[in-house]
């Protein structure tokens, strides 16, 4: 289809020879393909970025067809010069063939458009709506260290000693917007300048970031480390691995894994390989920067929502062009990077559910789309947990493809922490009625004089989980979803209530809205409530909030871990997030609050994801030289989950969770697939469910697969729309019965969308 045709001021000449170019566009559900020309003369491409306008609008598309046209004076092809023409050359060759091809069969396998999986990996604003003019360079502050003429002058406080140490260790220069992503903040960068002890001055971004930085921290890279016979195992099993392999490295925390990922990479960038090393979450990133920057320097880049656009899609086009290897490290997008060619590819805590995209589509397993891709673009895939997912552990061999390497003993010789658990209920019967356990307490109160620290895991943030009147049983719920809203603030300022869902927020009125009553009470207790009576039971601790409310911004997360690092707090109180890969030397105490919180969920994984969080939590204590203990507080002591934390045996609990799923037929030994309605009208989003469901009823049947539904999703309203699903179920290693294409969303209601989700983690 061409585009609308633009008024021609002259007349062609005779004979003119043009490029007629296929732009994909983002045009209906997905992408239409549109016919423009290249009359500007860019050199337009196959796999080309380009701007063109489609009804007066500024659209970034793909090319993906060229042909050279020769058109003469009043005949049929002079209609071809009417064509519009192709206004910008935004990337040139940013689709390779071969990626594309790897991109088309995730698609396939993931049930969406090739046009949608597309947008989906290119950086935002590469594909659609083009967004405003690229900026100028821009002009950013530089600081350079000056030499102190009365040395008295120099700064007794500590975070100002540090930032002037930290310029001298980067070759006596920075950015500003560096330093503060270390955690320095903007007061001590001028109270140093005050001093006469910095200056500071605007620099164009691409001034001496490099030449200045380079240069200083190539002489100062660290050497590898010695390994132990372990991680030597594990490597060289790993380097005997053929193309497109894999390995599961099951290594107990703190025994080394990072070490083998870094020496690993080191030996693919030797070889001219890129490296990419992914990571679950935003907050798991800063420390393996920091390492992998120590070995590789200027070669390492970041990937991530925390990174801005500009910043993505530099590192996409250095990926790109880069003649030199690089290691990337990144979240579960970064996968979709274009490196060629790629050595290694590695999914640290691999167990992790935040590499599962389950909305908007296309929904993916990050370690899915790495399995695939070394498969078909070469390269070797490294899956580390040390809590593997039984997903990884039933696809060992010989009955898949991964080998298993294992790393038993930690690097500093110190065993695992002993685990021990509280009886609540025995608690409440002795009169203790506190958040906070007897023993716990204790066990804090002697961390400043050890000099120790402690981490204190809460499985939900803000004050408390919900409000309720004591007089009638109302709970106060979102207004436009069906969940309670959670209570934020601290207990004597002001508290509000907030929905986790869709952000509605609240002020909490002192009666009951349907008795009247003032019996109206917070239940439960988030991580603001737990560092509250911290405070208030023991005034001497300094403590520390890590939740999704205090990490905000884009160095939230490095600047509270550094932060404890230095010693400026005791404990650390946060959500799931404290469990995940972080290394925190002088942390000898590791805490759970609520585990029942944990265990009691109506989820198939529910056993196999606590024990997974307990054991990670657990692994953060006793790292260095003194011993950890890990403390659980809970009424369950007899639990399953619960034993086998305190064993410590978890391929124990794998080889019984195992037996119980195939007998069942559950997942990972069955599939799954979950088809998601929502709409404004619940009974509109229902009928549609419905028709749905009559209409693959047939291919489900003939294919061996069951149907369930539709029935209300389990938080069937959020944000004011009406939530609906369907439930396929069906064999192991079976392709899932559903029409190609779009026939799914043919016959849908406009107020209606529809998503689908293989293989989902959650309903």
């Amino acid at each position: 289809m061409s585009a609308t045709p633009v008024n021609q001021s002259s007349s062609p000449p005779a004979a003119q020879s043009f490029s007629e170019v296929d732009v994909w566009l983002e045009a209906g559900r997905d992408g239409r393909t549109f016919i423009y020309c290249d009359s500007l003369s860019l050199g337009v491409g196959l796999g080309d970025l380009v701007v063109v306008r489609l009804r007066g609008r500024r659209l970034q598309g793909l090319v993906t067809g060229c042909r050279l046209i020769t058109a003469k004076a009043n005949s049929a092809d002079s209609d071809g010069l009417q064509l519009n023409p192709v206004e910008e050359l935004v990337q040139r060759a940013a689709v390779d063939p071969s990626w594309r091809s790897w991109l088309d069969a995730m698609a396939v396998l993931c049930h969406t458009s090739p046009f949608r999986m597309l947008k989906a990996a290119l950086p935002p604003g590469w594909l659609g709506q083009r967004p405003g003019s690229t900026p100028a360079l821009r002009q950013l502050w530089w600081i350079e260290r000056l030499e102190a003429a009365d040395p008295s002058a120099l700064p007794k406080a500590t975070r100002q000693s540090a930032l002037l140490a930290e310029l001298e260790r980067r070759g006596g220069g920075a950015w500003q917007r560096d330093l503060l992503a270390e955690g320095f903040q903007s007061g001590t960068v001028k109270s140093l300048e005050s001093k006469g002890l910095i200056r500071r001055q605007r620099k164009s971004e691409s001034g001496p970031r490099a030449s200045d930085q380079s240069a200083a921290r190539a002489a100062e890279l660290e050497s590898p480390r010695s390994l132990t016979d372990e991680q030597q195992s594990v490597v060289n099993r790993f380097q005997s691995l053929p193309e497109g392999g894999g390995l599961l490295l099951w290594g107990i925390t703190g025994s080394g894994k990072t070490e083998v990922y870094l020496q690993l990479a080191a030996a693919e960038l030797v070889a001219g390989r890129h490296v990419l090393l992914l990571t679950p979450e935003i907050g798991l990133i800063p420390q393996l920067v920091d390492r992998c920057r120590q070995r590789f320097g200027e070669r390492v880049l970041e990937y991530h929502s925390g990174c801005t656009p500009r910043e993505r899609v530099r590192t996409w086009r250095r990926c790109l062009v880069s003649g030199d290897p690089v290691v990337v490290v990144g979240t579960r997008s970064a996968v979709f990077l274009p490196l060629r060619p790629l050595g290694l590819l590695v999914l640290d805590e691999e167990h992790d559910n935040s590499y599962k995209q389950d909305s908007p589509m296309p929904c993916y397993h990050a370690r899915v789309m790495a399995s695939e891709r070394v498969k078909l673009q070469g390269g070797r895939l490294l899956l580390g947990s040390a809590t593997p997912s039984l997903e990884s552990w039933s696809r060992l061999q010989p009955h898949g493809s991964l080998v298993l390497a294992r790393l038993r003993s930690r690097i500093s010789s110190q065993p695992l922490p002993p685990v021990r658990i509280i009886d609540m209920r025995h608690e409440l019967a002795e009169g203790n009625k506190r958040l906070i356990s007897r023993a716990l307490m204790d066990r804090l109160a002697q961390l400043p004089e050890k000099g120790e620290q402690a981490v204190v895991l809460v499985p939900r943030r803000g004050y408390s989980t919900f409000l309720s009147c004591r007089s009638c049983g109302e709970v106060v719920m979102c207004p436009h979803c069906d969940v309670p809203l959670t209570v934020h603030g601290s207990r004597g300022a002001q508290q509000w209530l907030r929905c986790h869902w869709c952000d509605h927020r609240a002020p909490i009125t002192p009666a009951c809205s349907s008795c009247g009553s003032l019996a109206f009470k917070p239940f439960g207790a988030g991580t603001q409530r737990v560092l509250e009576r911290l405070g208030e039971e023991l005034s001497d601790l300094r403590l520390l909030r890590f939740d999704r409310d205090t990490t905000g911004g884009r160095d939230g997360h490095r600047r509270l871990l550094d932060q404890f690092a230095e010693g400026e707090a005791d404990v650390l109180v946060g959500t799931q997030m404290l469990a995940k890969g972080m290394d925190l030397p002088r942390v000898t105490l590791a805490a759970v609050l609520a585990a029942d919180g944990l265990l009691h969920r109506p989820d198939l994984r529910a056993g196999e994801q606590c024990l997974q969080l307990l054991l990670q939590l657990a692994g953060r204590a006793g790292r260095a030289e003194k011993p950890g203990e890990v403390l659980v507080q809970t009424y369950s002591p007899d639990h399953p989950v619960i034993r086998h934390l305190v064993d410590g045996r978890y391929e124990r609990f794998l080889e019984e969770e195992s037996t119980l799923r195939r007998e069942a037929g559950l997942v990972p030994f069955a599939r799954a697939c979950l088809i998601r309605l929502s709409g404004e009208s619940a009974s509109d989003t229902a009928t549609a469910g419905t028709l749905l469901a009559e209409r693959i009823r047939a291919g489900c049947a003939a294919a061996g697969w069951q149907l369930l539904g539709p029935a209300p999703a389990p938080v069937a309203r959020v944000a004011g729309r009406s939530r609906w699903q369907l439930l396929l179920h069906g064999p192991q290693d079976s392709e899932i019965p559903l029409p190609p294409g779009t026939g799914l969303w043919e016959g849908l209601p406009k107020d209606v969308s529809l998503s689908v989700d293989p293989d989902p983690l959650q309903l």
